[in-house]
């Protein structure tokens, strides 16, 4: 029996592999197949949850107001906006993967949920008082405790193709943030006559 030690190439650079053939008589190494490198390929996108960013801010003291518009966004990194590609290499076998942002869906803490396509428009104070023109959300209530728990998930569209094969998958990643809901209330009163 032959002792046979034979290094991987490509994404399997430096992995060996051990092979054990009877009477030195040649054995066909087992191959990384197709779909397994485009695993490799997607786990080295590194992709993300969404970077809440919100309008007002998360930490601000007062947080949101019941009636005024809130703006909701993810920071734009490769990892949290795409698109993305990577590539894995086996041998002769080469897989490429491309994961794009469809959108992301938000819970906001008081039953409502909204879908924004893409990651949503930035805030800037000349914009203060007005909606968000791609993905914004209005309280009109109070939230259980004053304080509402956001959910934002974001939704990855991942097509990925070689080794004579291809396919198409989701991914699903969400991301968590807390706001405080205040209600602004007013008193007229009367002056003397």
């Amino acid at each position: 029996m032959k002792l046979l030690i034979c290094q991987g190439g490509g994404a399997l650079q430096g992995w060996p592999r051990v092979v054990f053939t009877p009477n030195g008589q040649p054995v066909a190494v087992p191959q990384v197949s197709p779909a397994e490198l485009a695993e490799q390929a997607i786990s080295a996108m590194g992709l993300s949850a969404p970077d809440i960013r919100l309008a007002p801010p998360a930490d601000s003291p007062h947080g949101a107001t019941i009636g005024f518009p809130v703006w909701m966004w993810t920071a734009r990194r490769e990892a949290t906006v795409g698109p993305i590609t990577r590539t894995a290499s086996a041998g002769s076998i080469t897989v490429t993967a491309t994961a794009t942002l469809a959108k992301i869906d938000w819970s906001m803490g008081d039953g409502a949920t909204t879908s924004c396509t893409g990651p949503g428009t930035e805030f800037s104070d000349e914009q203060a008082g007005q909606p968000s023109p791609t993905c914004g959300h209005v309280y009109q209530r109070l939230v259980a405790g004053g304080v509402a728990g956001i959910n934002a998930t974001s939704r990855w569209e991942i097509r990925w193709s070689g080794g004579g094969q291809s396919a198409f998958r989701t991914l699903a990643l969400t991301s968590s943030a807390r706001l405080p809901v205040r209600e602004i209330r007013t008193l007229n009163t009367r002056g003397p006559r």
